[in-house]
């Protein structure tokens, strides 16, 4: 395999390239028919393995040019000077009803431990992952899903009391 990818990436990916006209497009393609390659189950029985892998970049990129008439048909052009009608959702006892939610939530927050209000705000503010989470302070991954779970099953609980 490797001694395949040596001899035809290069060529492969300048014939995606003259058919794309994008470097970019045509590494992706290129790529994607060498893993396609490399999973196949048994590759014993294909006895050309150049033309079975430049076969396999030609239906990728028919799948492309699929994909792009599909993308373009989906794109709706809307003309300059006018723009889609868009019901606004920010009137003032909208806004005023989310503010007194959120008041509520950061309040009730303040009975869990820092631990779990760190893990928390880690996650949901920070867009940590759990397991980044746990790395960063240390901490088992259960720990992080227990706490998380504390403060989501908290928060909502938080909400329905006032309702």
């Amino acid at each position: 395999m490797h001694e395949l990818y040596v001899s035809c990436h290069g060529e492969l990916e300048a014939v995606l390239f003259s058919r794309v006209r994008c470097r970019e497009t045509a590494a992706d393609i290129c790529q994607e028919a060498f893993v396609r390659l490399c999973r196949s189950e048994d590759l014993s029985t294909v006895g050309n393995l150049k033309a079975y892998l430049f076969r396999t970049a030609q239906n990728l990129l028919i799948d492309y040019y699929r994909s792009q008439t599909v993308r373009s048909a989906a794109i709706v052009e809307w003309p300059e000077d006018t723009q889609p009608e868009v019901e606004d959702l920010r009137c003032a006892e909208t806004v005023a009803l989310g503010e007194q939610d959120l008041d509520r939530l950061i309040e009730g927050m303040t009975s869990l431990s820092p631990l779990c209000q760190r893990i928390f705000y880690l996650n949901r503010f920070e867009g940590l992952k759990q397991r980044e989470i746990a790395e960063t302070l240390n901490i088992s991954l259960r720990t992080v899903e227990e706490n998380i779970k504390k403060a989501l099953v908290h928060c909502a609980k938080t909400l329905d009391e006032d309702e």
